[in-house]
């Protein structure tokens, strides 16, 4: 089961519920919290009376009494480290994970479309893209959720290479251990399509109605097998395998994964961002960005060993 270690929360709210969450989670893995704020850094700017410096030590006053607050809110409960930076947002928290190792970085923010309850901010999809640990977005004062979590697997991070086989499973090990914390279950979805499936149809293609439906039954087939096989590996490991429900879609993966969350009122949407070594710049793939764009439920967003952010940041010595 995966376990996190050190928690960063860059809490732009100060929702109870959310915070919650975080405290429930740190208890479980034995994890330790620290909540940070963020100032802007003061203008390099003329100011005869000072007013610039005055502003700035107010807003670093500020910082630190509203973090203070949140660690009172539950000192009974657990201990909170706090800490006040400053810089932009996303550059700063990424610097946090690297320099002090953070393995969980969990940003409570409203999403970019407050009325629809849909997409991340700018920071939330700066953080998914760049940030090399896992990142969990939550979004204060939404509609209430069930406890169930959604799991979303791509066959392409799941098949072909044992760290990719890997990587899905430590997927389906964090979906499952937060599923346990809240008394929910598993939906474990995977969308597929045959190959070449707009085609298919094309005249050009001078396929016979026969063959093209022996092709669409062996790609079905296929898929099948493979769902079924990941989905006894995940029920392998899950303490209660009754809570792992499976779901595969002959649909585009977009719309699928959406459509799941709705319908199981998820709480929680759990998936993979795409990133490798040899291609530091290709950090997030272009379903996972969709997905992270359209959705107001929370996401915990986990990276794939290899993971290279674009941001060059130095470890301290």
């Amino acid at each position: 089961m995966k376990h996190f270690r050190d928690i960063l929360v860059y809490a732009e709210s100060d929702d109870q519920a959310c915070l919650e969450q975080v405290v429930a989670l740190a208890k479980a893995h034995g994890a330790a919290i620290t909540v940070c704020e963020i100032v802007e850094p003061a203008p390099q700017m003329q100011d005869s009376r000072g007013v610039i410096e005055r502003l700035s030590k107010l807003r670093w006053n500020r910082a630190f009494q509203r973090l203070r607050r949140i660690c009172d809110l539950f000192a009974t409960d657990t201990v909170i480290d706090y800490s006040v930076f400053t810089g932009v947002p996303f550059i700063t928290i990424t610097e946090q994970v690297v320099q002090q190792d953070f393995d969980l970085v969990v940003h409570i923010s409203e999403p970019l479309q407050v009325d629809s309850g849909t997409g991340l901010n700018a920071t939330g999809m700066h953080l998914m893209r760049k940030c090399p640990c896992t990142v969990w977005a939550l979004h204060p004062g939404r509609a209430s959720h069930s406890n169930d979590v959604v799991l979303a697997l791509d066959r392409e991070l799941a098949s072909g290479t044992r760290a990719a086989e890997a990587f899905a499973m430590t997927l389906a090990e964090a979906a499952l251990g937060l599923a346990q914390t809240r008394g929910g279950n598993v939906h474990v979805v995977h969308a597929w399509l045959p190959y070449g499936a707009e085609l298919l149809d094309d005249a050009d293609l001078e396929l016979t109605d026969s063959e093209r439906q022996v092709y669409r039954q062996q790609q079905r087939s296929d898929s099948e097998q493979w769902f079924k096989r990941v989905v006894q590996r995940i029920e392998s490991v899950a303490d209660e395998p009754l809570r792992v429900k499976a779901h595969l879609m002959e649909s585009p993966a977009v719309p699928a994964v959406e459509r799941m969350v709705k319908d199981t009122n998820a709480g929680l949407l759990v998936l993979g961002t795409v990133g490798t070594s040899a291609n530091p710049g290709v950090l997030i793939g272009a379903t996972t960005e969709s997905i992270l764009a359209g959705i107001g439920t929370p996401v915990l967003a986990l990276k794939p060993p290899g993971f290279v952010s674009p941001l060059t940041i130095a470890h301290r010595p």
